[in-house]
């Protein structure tokens, strides 16, 4: 098993301006909402060529009597290196509401949020962006993937392993996936003792097709339906 930044295995970039990956959330095993990824295009962010990707997940009408969901979250990724150069999030869950936005200056070597700056290492990734970069990577399985998380002015380094190969069903069809499962040294992601696993197709595409998170509050599985094209 080796440990590797990947700086020099991106061969591929499989996405383009206007893609739009759309998704079905399911929350303990009930459909309960919608979610997209979305490239969105090419800008420039604080003179570097950026490339803009999108998220949203939106609970469904039924569920928001319930507990209402709003979540959004943009990234500018470095169009070469696929690294972060600026990240925003609107996220409103129940009655929890969080906005946030931070850039990061690589020539300063720091973030700046509302809040504070902080110093950041040559190459830093938020929520969105270190999806995208994995996708441009040769991969195969027993790698190791080291990844800079930057979020809510905290950095955390973590790892993508690559477990296995397997075929698994998702509503836009049967396809043969990498298993990536995310961790901290501690063993796992987040705090709460979640435990995230990408299935990401093994074939040039590299879709996210089927996205989960187990915790000790429940299961959200986040399910491929189609693969859009918006310009």
């Amino acid at each position: 098993m080796s440990i590797s930044n990947f700086t020099a295995a991106q061969s591929r970039v499989p996405f383009k301006t206007g893609e739009k990956l759309n998704y079905s959330a399911w929350f303990n095993f009930i459909k309960g909402g919608e979610s997209f990824l979305e490239c969105v295009g090419f800008e420039e962010i604080n003179g570097k060529s950026a490339c803009h990707v999108r998220s949203g997940t939106e609970s469904l009408p039924f569920f928001d009597r319930f507990y209402k969901v709003r979540d959004y979250m943009d990234s500018w990724m470095d169009s070469s290196g696929r690294f972060s150069l600026r990240f925003e999030k609107s996220l409103r869950e129940g009655k929890y509401r969080k906005k946030y936005s931070v850039d990061f200056d690589y020539d300063r070597g720091i973030s700046i949020s509302a809040s504070k700056q902080d110093s950041i290492p040559a190459r830093v990734h938020d929520g969105l962006s270190m999806f995208y970069y994995v996708r441009t990577l040769d991969l195969a399985v027993g790698d190791v993937i080291k990844i800079n998380y930057f979020d809510n002015d905290s950095l955390i380094p973590f790892y993508i392993k690559v477990d296995r190969r397997e075929w698994v069903k998702a509503p836009i069809g049967k396809m043969e996936c990498f298993v990536l499962e995310p961790y901290v040294e501690s063993g796992t992601l987040l705090k709460h003792k979640s435990k995230i696993t990408i299935h990401l197709t093994v074939d040039e595409r590299r879709l996210p097709v089927i996205i989960s998170n187990d915790a000790r509050f429940g299961s959200l599985v986040l399910k491929l339906e189609s693969v859009g094209q918006t310009d």
